[in-house]
């Protein structure tokens, strides 16, 4: 059903009003801005008490319209900078450098918090507009729908081989052993890469998820992070264990 044109907005020229109506079909927020804006025309007319009420009236729904505003402000930049640490998180693991990372989590964390009571204050917004039923700023998956968190252990990395393993031929002599000794630790190294890599890989499209919906769902965020500081604790196990084999 198309949104009436409600009096007040007859400065609008025909075309712009169009332009409007397609949009106002989509979104309830600014069907209810435009009828602010004619309220306001109509309020503008009116003189004495009835007129300071509605007025009053009027600038407290635009005081609400602005805090949603703030709110979806906060959403685009949530997502956007949880975007970017997902490239920052990727770059420092793959270089090897992890001691940015603590803080690259715990600034994710605050990101989560800052929403979380954002769209907290959202909710009350919209109660006292009486749009309950406008939501929230973002698509939200119901939980019950929504996949878990995926997880890595350390059974799920590649595995290292050993010179011990029983598949090794045997060695007939010194040089034999040399050599198997340079193709395992060659091997070794080669897996110890696929290993830290595998880590980085999921840690990168854990916080991927997160920046496409904003950091705007508790339930995911709290899951997220666990599973984001389980899986640097695994990736500084696998660089230990390079590190010892190097020496």
């Amino acid at each position: 059903m198309q949104p009436t044109r409600p009096n007040g907005t007859e400065d609008l020229m025909a075309d712009e009003w169009q332009g409007m109506q397609e949009e106002l079909e989509h979104d309830p927020l600014e069907t209810a801005r435009t009828h602010v804006r004619a309220l306001l025309h109509h309020t503008r007319m009116l003189t004495g008490e009835p007129g300071d009420v509605l007025d009053m009236a009027l600038q407290t729904a635009q005081r609400a319209f602005a805090e949603i505003d703030a709110c979806n402000t906060l959403l685009d930049t949530a997502s956007e900078r949880a975007h970017a640490l997902a490239r920052e998180l990727e770059g420092h693991l793959a270089e090897g450098g992890s001691g940015a990372v603590p803080g690259l989590l715990d600034e994710l964390d605050t990101l989560a918090a800052r929403v979380a009571v954002s769209e907290a204050e959202r909710q009350v917004v919209l109660r006292i507009l009486g749009m309950e039923d406008a939501g929230t700023g973002v698509a939200r998956t119901p939980t019950d729908d929504r996949d878990p968190v995926p997880t890595l252990t350390a059974a799920g990395l590649p595995r290292a081989p050993s010179l011990y393993d029983a598949e090794q031929p045997g060695y007939g002599t010194l040089t034999d052993m040399m050599a198997a000794r340079e193709r395992i630790a060659a091997q070794r190294a080669a897996a110890h890469a696929r290993r830290s890599a595998v880590v980085t890989e999921h840690m990168t499209e854990i916080v991927m998820r997160l920046a496409n919906v904003s950091v705007s769902d508790p339930a995911l965020n709290e899951e997220a992070i666990t599973e984001l500081r389980h899986c640097y604790a695994l990736w500084l196990a696998c660089a230990d264990e390079r590190q010892r084999d190097d020496n």
